[in-house]
């Protein structure tokens, strides 16, 4: 009878231990999608040296007014970016302002009935200019949601512009043109955009920083996916909640990491984990697939000034490992212009990688066909276009980052892509 006793009560004491263990990996899902939540407000304020060819064209019934240019700017930029991106809605709100000196050369046509001018240009002076973009997807359920997506921009430029070439009459009479002015420009756009679509694209920071801290700093250990999506939670608890305007301090988001290590994981507590605490601070990496359209339209002020349309967009990323990311998108887009009608697409098949907390590396290259419709009636040839790109972002310390943009735009003519190399250069101070 005794041994009956002792016997029962080692199985309700087993299945006592075992209850809370079952009852933790019962709510495995519910953590893993809790982490895919990602809230961030971060400033900055740097300088931004970039370079890319530019053209404007102006057509009326009696005149032709077409630019051509490449523009190299330094500018001081300031930058906030929002980002909210919950279960069941993902919005971003981004406001951009820069201002700095410009320069380059290009040239122009200036056409009439009365002469034609035809000259090189170079020209020098000051770029302002600011944007705000506001987008956002509510879901009505996990998997489906409806979109909105606007976005103001515009720039001044105030510059000195000295032309060399040609102006010929309406006689035929050709004459030399050299001449020094200045001129100054304005430019506003806005866009919009609404629709639907179904799937998410879901963020892995928290799981990529908590993947990276317990394989660095617990070596030889073997963590459950349950294991590092715990962790994660806890730092996206912590992140979180930082402020903004009253900044956080990095000891004391690591005092309370270390509790939960000690008292939650059981690990020891990582006294060196504070140096990689204060990095690993990327835009969004996602995870998931997503497909939206709906209709679009843009105006701005200069020709086309208003182009109205639909289009269609698939995403596809893949968080391979916890050191890289495959991205795919393709786009697809009807566009309408007065009396013409084309369609565009893009094609973007990309990776990252992330050697560590600190650094990311981007590269891929886009396919951009496009085609003159004209109605259905007189279809244009299809263009091809070729846009292989690279870029690199360093986190040098807590606050100060490095980021550098490169692409070369291999045109089939000037008609849908301008051709010529386009980089910028960043630097600048990150608070968040």
């Amino acid at each position: 009878m005794r041994k009956q006793s002792r016997l029962f009560a080692r199985i309700i004491l087993l299945l006592s231990f075992l209850n809370p263990i079952n009852n933790a990996f019962a709510q495995d899902d519910e953590i893993n999608n809790a982490v895919v939540s990602f809230k961030k407000n971060e400033l900055k304020n740097g300088f931004v040296f970039s370079f890319g060819n530019e053209r404007e064209e102006l057509r009326t019934d009696e005149t032709r007014l077409y630019q051509e240019q490449s523009i190299f700017t330094g500018t001081y930029k300031l930058e906030n970016s929002v980002w909210n991106l919950l279960d069941y809605k993902q919005e971003k709100l981004n406001f951009l302002f820069e201002v700095g000196p410009m320069g380059g050369h290009g040239n122009w046509i200036d056409s009439s009935k009365v002469n034609l001018t035809d000259a090189n240009h170079k020209l020098f002076g000051l770029r302002a200019a600011g944007e705000v973009r506001y987008w956002n997807r509510f879901y009505y359920d996990p998997k489906s949601y409806s979109l909105i997506d606007v976005r103001v921009a515009g720039r001044y430029d105030f510059y000195k512009q000295n032309s060399e070439g040609t102006v010929i009459d309406s006689f035929g009479v050709s004459a030399p043109l050299d001449e020094s002015e200045m001129n100054s420009r304005w430019r506003v756009g806005f866009d919009a955009k609404a629709g639907f679509g179904f799937g998410r694209l879901s963020p892995m920071n928290h799981l990529m920083t908590a993947h990276y801290l317990l394989e660095k700093y617990y070596p030889g250990r073997v963590f459950s996916d349950y294991e590092i999506a715990r962790f994660a939670q806890e730092i996206a608890n912590l992140k979180h909640d930082r402020n903004v305007r009253n900044g956080h301090r990095t000891d004391k988001e690591m005092e309370k990491l270390a509790e939960f290590v000690r008292g939650q994981m059981m690990l020891e507590s990582p006294e060196s984990m504070s140096g990689d605490w204060q990095l690993g601070e990327f835009d969004p990496r996602y995870e998931g697939k997503r497909v939206e359209m709906g209709p679009f339209f843009k105006y701005y002020n200069q020709e086309p000034d208003f182009v109205y349309g639909g289009y269609v967009q698939f995403d596809y990323a893949k968080y391979q490992e916890l050191k890289w990311n495959r991205n795919f998108a393709l786009n697809l887009n009807y566009n309408r212009y007065k009396k013409q009608d084309w369609m565009t697409a893009e094609l973007n098949l990309g990776w990252s990688y992330y050697s560590n907390l600190r650094t990311q590396f981007d590269f891929g290259i886009k396919y951009v066909p496009g085609i003159e419709l004209n109605g259905f009636e007189n279809v244009g040839p299809l263009s091809h276009n070729l846009v292989p790109y690279l870029a690199y972002y360093s986190q040098l310390n807590s606050k100060s980052r490095v980021r550098f943009d490169f692409s070369w735009r291999i045109a089939d003519g000037e008609q849908f892509v301008l051709p010529g190399p386009e980089f910028s250069l960043a630097f600048y101070r990150s608070r968040y």
